[in-house]
Formats: C-alpha cells, structure tokens, sequence
C-alpha cells in the first residue's frame, strides 16, 4: 500500500515559505528561495531545467523523488501561487490532489490531471491512494501535512533542513493538536541541505 510522506524542505527555523509568499513571492520574502539552493548546486540537469542537484546525498534525494513519488496533494495556495504547474507537476507529471473549498471552473489540462477535492484530506488520500500504483503519496505544502499529521494518516516525514534562517513566514509543524513521535530512520548530508527522514509512530 501507498505510503504517505510529508517530504519538504524548509529553513533551520522551521519555515517551509518566507513572509508573505504569493505570485510576487512564491517562497516569501526574507530570501526563501534559498531554501531550495540545494535543488540547484550541482551541474548536471536531473529530469527537468529545475533540477540541478550535486552528487551524492542531495543527487540521491531529487532521484528517489522521481522514482517514488506516485500522486501529490496541495493546498489551494499552493496552486494558485504555481497557476496550477501548467498542468504538469514537475515530478513527473503525476496526479495531483488539491484540497479546496471552492474548485476552479477553469483550471490548466495536463498530464498531472488535476483533481480538486472538498471533503477534507483523508479523502483525497483515499483518492491518490488509486492512481499512486503503490508508490508514495506526497504531501507538499505545510497544510495537507499538518492536516494528516492531526488526523494520524501519515506514515513518514522526509524534511530536507536548508541552512537558512527565513526569521518568519510558513511553519511545517505548527498547530498540532497533541505530540506526535517519531523513529529516526535515515540521515545524510549534502552541500546546502540535510536530509532526514522519520516514521511517525502512531499510539
């Protein structure tokens, strides 16, 4: 079955997205697209123009990417502030979930086959968990992963650490109703990035 993965990157403070983020500033103000540097560090193009990671550690994170990701859910920000991915998430091009109240009447067509859903995450889960073909389903976005979190449907947690401090803006691991623990269960380093990944453990 699916797995399914909070897999972000964000600042040393905790910030997935600076002050303020919208068209004008997609990851906030404060620099937060430095965050992301470690996408970018290396030479050689992975997939598409948007990924240039350095070998190794930060090689091997953008690759598993490509190869696990199954279905992706969002919050509507963060579609309106993509416009959408064009259609075409740039992972593949594999579905992608929207969580919203108020579905687009028009929205951009492509091989992502964007779905809006309106009952709430566990049905969109539901939903990606049919089209993933037993890979990962990702969380992208602070919102759908605090919304599983709370609602104890998530199954890890990949956070890729920048060594940046964006001093505000969009917090991952926010407003949980309760603590939740968690099993370390890799680590590795990369220039402009530390990986780690973690089992949520469920009472």
């Amino acid at each position: 079955m699916s797995k399914v993965v909070i897999d972000m990157t964000m600042s040393l403070d905790g910030y997935v997205a600076g002050p303020n983020d919208g068209k004008a500033y997609p990851l906030g103000q404060h620099g937060g697209m430095a965050i992301f540097d470690w996408y970018t560090s290396g030479t050689e193009q992975v997939q598409t123009p948007l990924f240039r990671p350095a070998p190794g550690a930060n090689r091997d994170e953008v690759d598993a990417m490509f190869a696990d990701s199954g279905a992706f859910i969002f919050g509507r920000r963060t579609y309106d502030i993509t416009d959408g991915w064009g259609g075409r998430h740039p992972v593949n091009g594999v579905p992608v979930f929207v969580l919203t109240h108020n579905p687009p009447r028009d929205f951009p067509r492509g091989p992502s086959n964007l779905t809006f859903v309106t009952d709430g995450i566990a049905s969109a889960i539901e939903q990606a968990r049919g089209v993933a073909n037993g890979k990962q389903i990702k969380l992208g976005g602070a919102s759908p992963g605090k919304q599983a979190l709370a609602g104890g449907l998530c199954d890890e947690i990949n956070v890729h650490i920048a060594p940046y401090l964006l001093g505000g803006g969009v917090r991952l691991f926010d407003e949980l109703p309760d603590g939740i623990r968690l099993e370390k269960l890799h680590i590795s380093n990369g220039p402009l990035a530390t990986h780690i990944r973690y089992k949520v453990l469920r009472a």
